[in-house]
C-alpha cells in the first residue's frame, strides 16, 4: 500500500480532546486515523511506509517529532502492534501476573524479555485474554509522546470484529484471514463462537494455501459452502487471492467495517489493509 494522507473538512483541531486516535504499527511502517465518536465517523487517515534503510522505530520517531496531527491532545489513544509473539488464554484459566510464563511456554525462540514489554487485553466476544510482547524502545517512544495509551496486538481487533460480524447461526462456519507480508492470522467462527485461531508464517502463496487448506481438513469444512473473508495485504489481483479461489468457492475481501462510518475522503483508499486499525475502538 502506498503512502496516504487524507483529512476531512470536519476535522477541528480545537476539539481533538473529543476525538479518538488509533495508531497501527507493522513491519513495513505505520498508519493512524482519527475517529469522531459523536458522529461515529472516521475523519482522518495517514499511512507512512518505512524506508528501506530505516527501522520502524526510526520512522515512528521522525513522525512523532514532525507530524502536527500526532501532537494534538486526544480523548483516547489506541496502539495496535503487529507481532507473532502473542498467545490467547481462556479467561477462566488466566491468572494475572503470569503473562511472561504463558508467553515463554507458548512461543519458541522468543526474544530477551529485558528488551520487551508485555501487555494483555480481554477479547470480550471470545472470553479470552490476549498476551503479547512489544519492543521496549517503541513503547518508551510512545509513552514519551502520549499519556494513557491502550495497547493491543492485531489479534484482538481481528477476533473481536470477526465475532461481532458473524451470523448467530451456529450451523454456519466462516473462515477469517488477515494477511500480512510474511504471516497471517486465521480464525474459524461458528455463529458468534471462536472455534479456532492460529498464526502462520509463509514464504509464498503455496505456503499460504497449504496452511489454509490444512485448517479446512482438520475442521472438516466444506470448500464449496464455507465462506472465507480476507483482509490485510490482499486484493483481487494478488497471486494468493487467485490461487485460493481455485480451491475455495466462496471467497470475499472485507473492504470496510460495519461498526463505523467513513468520510468521503476514504472512497479511493483500499480499506482492507487497515481494518484492524479501524476496529480497534471496539476493543475497549
Amino acid at each position: 500500500m502506498s503512502n496516504y494522507s487524507v483529512i476531512d473538512q470536519n476535522f477541528d483541531k480545537n476539539i481533538t480532546t473529543s476525538y479518538f486516535l488509533s495508531i497501527q504499527l507493522t513491519l513495513d511502517g505505520f498508519s493512524f486515523c482519527v475517529l469522531d465518536p459523536v458522529s461515529n465517523e472516521y475523519i482522518q487517515f495517514e499511512k507512512i511506509n518505512a524506508s528501506l534503510n530505516k527501522s520502524l522505530y526510526e520512522t515512528l520517531k521522525k513522525e512523532l517529532a514532525n507530524n502536527s496531527l500526532l501532537k494534538y491532545p486526544y480523548q483516547k489513544i489506541f496502539i495496535t502492534y503487529y507481532t507473532s509473539e502473542y498467545t490467547l488464554i481462556p479467561s477462566p484459566l488466566y491468572q494475572k501476573g503470569h503473562e511472561e510464563t504463558y508467553l515463554d511456554f507458548c512461543i519458541l525462540n522468543n526474544t530477551d524479555n529485558f528488551d520487551n514489554c508485555i501487555f494483555s487485553n480481554k477479547i470480550k466476544m471470545a472470553d479470552s485474554v490476549c498476551i503479547f510482547r512489544m519492543p521496549k524502545n517503541i513503547v518508551d517512544l510512545i509513552e514519551q509522546n502520549f499519556d494513557e495509551t491502550h495497547y493491543f496486538c492485531q489479534a484482538t481487533p481481528f477476533i473481536e470484529s470477526s465475532l461481532l460480524n458473524s451470523t448467530s447461526d451456529s450451523s454456519l462456519y466462516h473462515v477469517h484471514i488477515d494477511l500480512q507480508l510474511s504471516s497471517f492470522d486465521i480464525i474459524v467462527t461458528s455463529g458468534n463462537n471462536l472455534k479456532m485461531h492460529n498464526l502462520f508464517k509463509y514464504n509464498d502463496q503455496k505456503d499460504f494455501l497449504y496452511y489454509t487448506l490444512l485448517i479446512f481438513e482438520q475442521l472438516k469444512l466444506d470448500t464449496h459452502s464455507t465462506k472465507v473473508f480476507l483482509s490485510g495485504k490482499i486484493d483481487k489481483s494478488t497471486d494468493i487471492y487467485l490461487l485460493i479461489k481455485k480451491y475455495v468457492k466462496q471467497v470475499e475481501i472485507k473492504r470496510d467495517t460495519k461498526h463505523f462510518k467513513f468520510a468521503n475522503i476514504f472512497k479511493n483508499i483500499p480499506l482492507q489493509d487497515q481494518l484492524n486499525l479501524f476496529n480497534t475502538p471496539l476493543c475497549v
